[in-house]
């Protein structure tokens, strides 16, 4: 606020004053000492909660003329005493301020009367068109701050009485103070006038602020949903305009001062091109990027690139190849020009645009020839440049050969019999071979090789790529490197052919494979057998090698842990583990082996512990540990991890999606495993603006602001935000826990409809991916379900209302003057919102891709709960003299059928038959279908339990018996409570079989007998065991995983079930 301070009242008050000009010189006075014991006493009254005592952080300063008695009463929060004192210097000093005063004071008391008189005396200044004086305003805006966003409307109210004071004090400081408060209330409108007189007051200045203020809040709110229709071309056109002015005056002007209203810094430049692609034509943009002060070749030569980076991907968005063609080479000349232009323009993806865009031409064979003299100058001069450029110079050589023509390509002097690209792809790992990013570099291009490029480059390159007297790690290093791009070809097409024989064998091996010439089905079996093997071999010579493996430390990675992802990702697919299907059933163990599957989780957990600090590695153990039902110990692995405020968006979901089907003992204590998540999304979505925007304004960095907006927005509208709601809010009710709010009113959905776009920014990029672009990523064969998407989230967010109609309770305390006419609108209310639910869950289930986004169970959840708010609807509304309409009967029927449906699948993959498996370990993966059905069930008790309520306080208010449910709709609904309650009763003696099945003995040996089978020839099994350090390492493993078992069943036998 204007001159709000961070201590309770003005501490430079009239009495302070006084005391400090009559101290000694040697005494020492801090003017804030009181307000500070004020706030210090308070915090300790509260327990530390900042929140409680937001009056001694928050309050305003007074006046310097009000005197010392009023100011002390306010401090001090005696507000009786302040009225008092503020009415009689109303009357006296005839000063409007004192009656606002007196307003505030008495919406400080606890009276609902005196804060609707504070509404009251607000709206009336609002009306009245004499504009108050800005301690007014601050007064006000401090004593409403609770009803900002609730009962108030900061951009209707206060924001408007800013605009008009600073348009009528435009050069004061408070009139910037204005712009800054309206700025971080979001109130664009009041904020585009406030900067529109400054930048009139300031036209002449030296201070360029003003006038680029003024533009962005224009464009700002022509963006914005605060915007009208009907202006919103206004200041589209406005904002344009006044850029395409300052872009003409630069361009026409030899040399611009700093009072010229041109464009002078590359934030300047940056702000007109954003606003020019936003509202300008593309016509007026492409002559723009090619103009010679503001064109994009122009400002590389200053060194500035924001232009050139941003014109290629308007260019590229339309399509506009010629145009990227003529840049890229024009920029990358320009590089050659001197080091620091290289830096600008010397980037990978500045050659893959221009090869690209080469390649697009009309004359394709004379651009890539331009290309290939360009990039050959880049080579001559590659010895002096930045290692960083030489990688880039080096892949972009490597792109430039993959993208010729078979003809521009081959090299008739090479009498090697390689193929350029092979030879490529060697001189690029020969010279980058030890670094972290080889793989990834080349394994794009890898996966284009033919057959005979592919046994060329594993059979002739790879080799030669050491030395005679190379040292050891480069040789385990060459060895993981070869062993990952073996299994990145096991994912390619091009190394398996189709048999053409019609016997039962070609059935499960319907392909050749064209590396090991056997049958085979996709993947090769036989060929992940071999590489689990040789990767296996290769680990254990390393831990064998004491002089090796301390060499491993200078790398850039220990080839282990690439060793240990190939055994990994082998063992998985010799399992059987397939990709999840979006409407697939989640039991793991229907298809799948489980000792290669724990096997592979074994290894890694081993190789975890000799490399805790490799992250790919940890995120796939976690997915592992879920898919296996042991959260606990993935919450374990989970933590360290440390997850910065910052990417808790996109990496969260890896963890938390599902977790409280999965595992809702993990809720239980002081602190829910989500806090942090919440905590991060509460804050930084607390106030209306982006964090920090002001910061932002102040600095002049006009394009970072708008990438904050833009943030902003995607980050209030995550599917991140409605996860962790939701799943705070479901494992509350697990354990009969008290939901503080409904979700529609919560804060963090208030802006949310059933209009708006939720988005999915879940980052899979951490997780390690060795499949080609061929076949499906790992997080596909490890997932619960779908991901993230905005149908599962939109309903999720309706399944929470719905619960919150049917479990909703008034206070204790509530009675109601009028208790008829406050049941007649409850009536109202329930059925229109019954009536909104039920048409918007059947619209989300109804879309063409909504079966993709959800498990069948999830599917099963939500049409039932569409079912029972259209069944709820019928029962509540139909008369009691009519008959009950056929439609509930439907219903009630396809809701029992879907429990019955669900319940059957729930308990049949629970009890499969599995020769090695005991049974509670065939359910503990599956839990998460429990926990639907559960939910399904308490979600129909509770539907039925709400209309025997409402029929009760019907017969109370009306004891004629005319108003309640009819008596057909009450037996339905009953009928649908007692099976809802039988499934419950079946789902709580399961949970209670696996605790006394987990309470028995043995369960080492029986993990151990699953991992490693006795009496079966299991070449794998003992490689395996091998590599982690036998079978003492595995026991202590198995121990852990047991444990882990034990706390997910344990956390499930404190769950309610009524």
């Amino acid at each position: 606020m204007a001159s709000q301070d961070n201590t309770a009242g003005n501490p430079w008050n009239p009495e302070t004053k006084e005391k400090f000009e009559s101290k000694d010189r040697s005494a020492f006075l801090d003017p804030c000492q009181e307000a500070a014991a004020r706030s210090i006493r308070c915090l300790h009254r509260n327990g530390g909660d900042r929140s409680m005592c937001s009056d001694f952080f928050h309050r305003p300063a007074l006046k310097n003329s009000v005197d010392v008695q009023l100011q002390s009463a306010f401090a001090d929060g005696n507000w009786n005493a302040v009225m008092r004192l503020a009415a009689k210097r109303a009357v006296t000093l005839k000063d409007p301020y004192y009656e606002a005063l007196k307003m505030c004071a008495e919406s400080q008391l606890d009276g609902t009367a005196e804060k609707c008189g504070l509404l009251l005396a607000l709206d009336e200044l609002i009306k009245n068109k004499k504009t108050p004086d800005i301690d007014t305003i601050e007064l006000y805006e401090w004593a409403c701050r609770d009803f900002f966003g609730h009962e108030l409307d900061y951009a209707d109210t206060l924001g408007p009485l800013r605009a008009r004071w600073a348009k009528a004090n435009p050069s004061t400081p408070q009139a910037l103070k204005s712009l800054q408060v309206c700025l971080e209330r979001w109130d664009l409108v009041s904020a585009q006038q406030i900067a529109t007189s400054l930048d009139k007051t300031y036209a002449n200045s030296a201070d360029r602020r003003y006038m680029f203020w003024n533009i962005t809040l224009t464009y700002l709110l022509s963006i914005s949903p605060q915007c009208t229709d009907a202006s919103r071309k206004v200041y589209s056109l406005l904002a344009l305009r006044h850029l395409a002015r300052a872009a003409d005056l630069t361009e026409n002007s030899e040399k611009l001062e700093n009072t010229d209203r041109g464009l002078l810094t590359e934030e300047e430049i940056g702000l007109y091109y954003r606003v020019l692609r936003s509202h300008g034509t593309k016509e007026e943009y492409i002559s723009r990027l090619t103009s010679p002060k503001l064109g994009a070749i122009a400002q590389l030569r200053k060194g500035h690139k924001l232009v050139f980076w941003e014109g290629l991907d308007a260019l590229e968005t339309w399509g506009e190849w010629d145009r990227i063609y003529a840049l890229c080479r024009d920029a990358l000349a320009l590089g050659l020009d001197s080091p620091r232009s290289m830096l600008l323009v010397c980037d990978l993806q500045t050659w893959k645009r221009f090869i690209t865009a080469a390649s697009k031409a009309a004359d394709s064979e004379s651009a890539l020839g331009e290309v290939q003299s360009l990039l050959k100058r880049y080579v001559e001069g590659k010895d002096n440049a930045h290692p960083m450029h030489k990688k880039n110079i080096s892949l972009a050589l490597l792109e430039l050969t993959f993208r010729l023509p078979a003809s521009g390509a081959s090299n008739p002097d090479d009498a090697s019999g390689l193929s350029p690209r092979v030879v490529q792809i060697g001189l690029f790992l020969d010279q980058y071979l030890e670094r972290r990013s080889a793989f990834d570099d080349v394994k794009s291009y890898v996966a284009e090789l033919t057959l005979d490029e592919i046994k060329s480059l594993l059979d002739h390159v790879l080799p030669k790529l050491l030395d005679e007297d190379a040292p050891k790690s480069r040789k385990a290093v060459l060895r993981a490197l070869e062993l990952r791009l073996r299994y990145l070809l096991s994912t390619c097409p091009q190394t398996l052919s189709p048999r053409q024989t019609d016997d039962a064998d070609s059935k499960e091996a319907p392909y050749q494979c064209k590396l090991c010439d056997s049958p085979a089905s996709l993947p090769c079996m036989k060929c992940l057998r071999k590489l689990v093997l040789d990767a296996s071999s290769a680990h254990k010579e390393i831990d064998n090698d004491k002089e090796l493996a301390d060499a491993i430390h200078s790398l850039d990675k220990d080839p282990r842990i690439d060793l240990a992802l190939v055994i990994d990702v082998s063992l998985l697919k010799l399992s059987g583990l397939q990709p999840c299907p979006g409407d697939a059933n989640i039991a793991l163990w229907q298809d799948v082996d489980p000792s290669s599957f724990l096997q592979a989780v074994l290894l890694l957990d081993a190789q975890l512990r000799t490399t805790p600090g490799d992250t790919e590695l940890r995120l796939l153990l976690i997915q592992l540990y879920l898919r296996l039902g042991c959260v606990s110990y993935a919450h374990k692995l989970w933590t360290p991890l440390d997850v910065k405020r910052t990417i808790q968006d996109a990496l969260s979901p890896l963890f938390f999606d599902r977790i409280s089907a999965l595992s809702p003992g993990l809720f239980q204590g002081s602190r829910p495993p989500t806090e942090g998540l919440r905590t991060y999304f509460t804050y930084t979505l607390a106030d209306p603006c982006p964090v920090r925007i002001w910061d932002a304004f102040s600095a002049g960095s006009y394009p970072s602001i708008l990438d904050m907006v833009e943030y902003d927005d995607k980050l209030r509208r995550s599917c991140t935000v409605m996860m962790t709601l939701v799943e705070e809010r479901r494992a509350t009710r697990c354990f009969g826990g008290k939901i503080d709010i409904e979700i529609d009113q919560h804060p963090l959905t208030e802006n949310i409809t059933e209009d708006t776009t939720l988005l999915d920014k879940t980052d899979y990029g951490s997780l390690p991916n060795l499949e080609s672009s061929h076949g499906a990523p790992i997080q596909e064969y490890l997932r619960l379900g779908p991901g993230l998407s905005n149908e599962r989230s939109h309903l999720s967010f309706l399944a929470e209302q719905y619960l919150d109609l049917l479990l909703y309770r008034p206070p204790k305390d509530y009675r109601p003057s009028r208790s008829a006419d406050v049941a007649i609108r409850d009536r109202e209310y329930t059925l229109e919102t019954l009536s909104r639910l039920s048409e918007s869950l059947t619209d989300f289930l109804h879309r063409p891709i909504t079966a993709s986004r959800l498990t069948a169970p999830e599917t099963t959840y939500f049409t039932v709960l569409s079912a029972l708010a259209a069944a709820l609807l019928v029962a509540l509304s139909t008369p009691r003299s009519d008959p009950v309409p056929k439609t509930l009967s439907l219903l009630t029927k396809s809701v029992k059928s879907s429990l019955a449906s669900l319940r059957a699948d729930v308990f049949s993959s629970t009890k499969k038959e599995t020769t090695h498996l005991p049974p509670a370990m065939v359910a503990l993966p599956s839990m998460a279908h429990l926990a639907v059905l559960r939910d399904t069930a308490l979600a129909i008790k509770h539907s039925a339990a709400f209309v025997t309520a409402s029929h009760e306080r019907e017969l109370a208010r009306d004891r004629s018996g005319r108003s309640g449910v009819h008596r057909d709709a009450l037996t339905e609904m009953r009928a649908l409570g007692e099976a809802a309650g039988k499934v419950l009763g079946e789902a709580r003696g399961h949970v209670q079989k696996l605790k006394e099945q987990f309470a028995e003995a043995g369960w080492l040996d029986r993990v151990l007998g699953v991992v490693f089978p006795e009496g079966e020839e299991n070449e794998l099994g003992a490689k395996v065991e091998e590599v982690v350090g036998g079978r003492a390492v595995a026991e202590e493993w198995a121990g852990r995983v047991v444990e882990s078992w034990r706390d997910g069943v344990k956390g499930w036998g404190m769950v309610r079930w009524e």
